[in-house]
């Protein structure tokens, strides 16, 4: 599990307990990191400003049960995973949405990736959802497999898996941005 700091780790336990102010700091600090993980899923800047707002009232009404605040930040992502593709509704999370994909302020560490940094974006966009989500999650939100799993509720073979086809296919991706 990544570690979260100790300022937060507080700040979670207080809004558990139903402090109002913690929980107010808490949707501060995350909203941007919730809005930036949204919108690396494909959606519109409107479509993920609503998912963020309903992923907080999911949270504040139910953050008392919560069993491990330690365990906050991939039940706050698997919320918020779960607002987004109910968002998305009917695509299959297969398939690729259009969209533009920012580039990312960190690229993976692969050497391939930082030698054709800027393909990155273009090429996540083309991506299936639940690959862009793996490596998402694990490069750029720097979630342990551990996490990630508990994020998307499968197992950590599963996110090893995904994000190994990920990599092989942004690759690809990548590599045909470059010969356009």
């Amino acid at each position: 599990m990544s570690e979260i700091h100790p300022e937060e780790r507080l700040l979670i336990a207080r809004a558990h307990l139903g402090d109002d102010s913690a929980f107010e700091a808490i949707v501060h600090r995350f909203t941007p990191r919730l809005l930036w993980y949204v919108r690396r899923l494909g959606l519109t800047e409107a479509a993920a400003e609503d998912v963020v707002q309903n992923t907080w009232l999911a949270c504040w009404t139910s953050m008392a049960r919560l069993r491990d605040v330690r365990r906050f930040r991939s039940w706050l992502y698997g919320i918020t995973r779960n607002k987004a593709l109910q968002h998305i509704g009917a695509i299959n999370p297969h398939e690729t949405l259009t969209g533009d994909i920012d580039l990312p302020t960190k690229e993976p560490e692969d050497s391939f990736f930082q030698r054709h940094g800027e393909y990155l974006g273009a090429g996540l966009a083309r991506l299936p959802i639940l690959h862009r989500e793996a490596l998402t999650l694990r490069f750029l939100e720097n979630m342990s497999y551990a996490e990630i799993s508990e994020t998307t509720r499968v197992s950590e073979g599963t996110v090893k898996s995904r994000l190994h086809y990920a990599k092989v296919e942004l690759r690809r991706q990548m590599e045909v941005l470059a010969n356009e």
